[in-house]
Parts: structure tokens; sequence; C-alpha cells
């Protein structure tokens, strides 16, 4: 019965791939139907990982897709994998998908298959990515990288140092976040050369969300990853080493200014 199932599946992902081939004059919306596909398996695999298969019944209401919907009622009742395989593929070519479509459909049900089956999140992604086109799989790894950046940037927003608060750093940290709220851009990523990746992590780490934001969006992708993972370890910094490295940036500031590298403007947008 299993090597029936088998390539029962087997012909609905070759009937996939051939009708995903064969589309003729691909719009711009189509590509990014089987792009969010592959991103919502992806987003349905995490939240199963972290807080297990029944969390997806949460999800179900925000997709669009009755199949994957269907699919994902099929898991959480805890139906057998190959009862899934059986009535999802029923569904498949009863349901006739066509051109994009039919890759979408797949790769919903061999997603939730490999959700079922607790697939490494790596090796499913691989999976997804190797059922696309070349192009597409480029565009699919691009938005996947930014979906970590941004998770791992709003991980850092929920980390808050524990100073006291009548500690006398706290009139430097305010003053360092008032002068870059009012720094252009051109003058943040002049200041960021200057900065070493230690100095830099500690002051990201003690100032407020909105200017943590204006700094990171200042680096470039690969420097920004690299920063946010410094900051987590900065919870068990020290006071001083704290005092120290906001001493350094602002010194900095002061050098750029004297030498008229950078210009701060006042609240009211004048130089000052």
């Amino acid at each position: 019965m299993e090597k029936i199932l088998d390539t029962i599946l087997d012909a609905v992902r070759l009937d996939a791939i051939m009708k995903l081939k064969n589309v003729d004059n691909i719009t711009k919306d189509q590509p990014k139907q089987v792009i969010d596909a592959a991103k919502n398996i992806m987003r349905l695999a995490d939240v199963a990982r972290k807080e297990g298969l029944l969390a997806l019944e949460n999800m179900v209401e925000t997709l669009r897709s009755d199949y994957l919907r269907q699919l994902i009622i099929l898991v959480v009742d805890g139906t057998f994998p190959d009862m899934i395989t059986e009535i999802a593929t029923n569904l498949y070519w009863t349901n006739a998908p066509v051109g994009v479509n039919a890759m979408v459909d797949y790769i919903y049900l061999r997603g939730m298959l490999g959700i079922q089956n607790g697939e490494n999140l790596a090796i499913l992604n691989k999976l997804l990515m190797s059922l696309m086109p070349a192009e597409l799989r480029q565009e699919f790894c691009s938005q996947m990288e930014l979906l970590h950046q941004n998770e791992e940037v709003q991980n850092l927003f929920n980390i808050h140092p524990s100073f006291q608060n009548d500690s006398g750093i706290w009139e430097s940290i305010h003053h360092l976040e008032n002068i870059i709220s009012h720094l252009p851009n051109r003058c943040i990523q002049r200041l960021l050369r200057e900065l070493d990746h230690q100095s830099l992590a500690i002051c990201i780490y003690v100032l407020q969300q909105e200017v943590r934001k204006k700094l990171l969006d200042n680096l470039s992708a690969g420097l920004a990853h690299s920063i946010v993972d410094e900051v987590v370890f900065c919870v068990s910094i020290s006071e001083k080493d704290v005092a120290s490295s906001i001493l350094k940036v602002l010194d900095t500031i002061q050098f750029l200014m004297e030498t008229g590298e950078i210009m701060v403007p006042d609240a009211d947008g004048k130089i000052g």
C-alpha cells in the first residue's frame, strides 16, 4: 500500500512540474504565488517545531488556500500520513489545478506531509526550492533571508538593559539617542565606519528601539546580521563597559563634527 501511495504522490509531483514548465507568458503574480506557497509552508513548519502541530489550527483562518486549510485540519486531527496522501491526491486530481496553481498545491501537499513527519527545516526548505525554476529559487532565498533578518531584529527589540533608573549612565545614553535621532543617514554611515563592532553592539543594546533601527538600517545586511548576533551577548555586560562604549561613540561624534565630516541638526532641523 505504501509503495502505491508513493507512486500516486510521484504522479502529482510530475504533473505539477510539467504544468509549471508549460506555462506561457508567466505574469508577475504567478511566480509570487509559488514563492508565497513555500514561505507559508516554512512559516507553518516553524510554528509546528516551536509550539507543536496543534498550534497550526490557530493559523487556518489566516490562509487563503482552501486546499492548504484542509491539509492542516487533517494533520491537526492526527490523520495517518498514508490517509492524508490519499485524500490530498484525490482532491488534487478532482480540483484539477492548472499552471502555477498545480505547483502551489503540490508544495502545500508535500510540505504538510513533511511537517507532520517532523522533517528538518533546512531539508524541507531545500526540498521546496528544488521544485522551483532557478530564477524563483534565487528570489525565494532572498526573501527568506530578509525574513530571518527581520525576525532577528524583532527579537533584538525584546532585549532591554537592566541598569538602575538612577544610574548616571542613562544621561549619557539619552544624550547619544538625541544626537543619533537627528543625524542624517549619510552622517550615520560616516560614524559607523569609525566604530568597532563591540562598541556598536553595546550602544545598540542600550538605545531605544527606533534609534536601534536607524543604526541597523544604515548597515549592510551582512554586517547588521553580525551586529545583532553580538548584541545578544551584551545582556551580561557591565555598566562600566557600557559607559566606556557610550563615551567612545560620543567622542567619535565630537571629533567628526570638529573635522566637518558630520553635522548634527538641532530639533528644528538647523545645523548646529
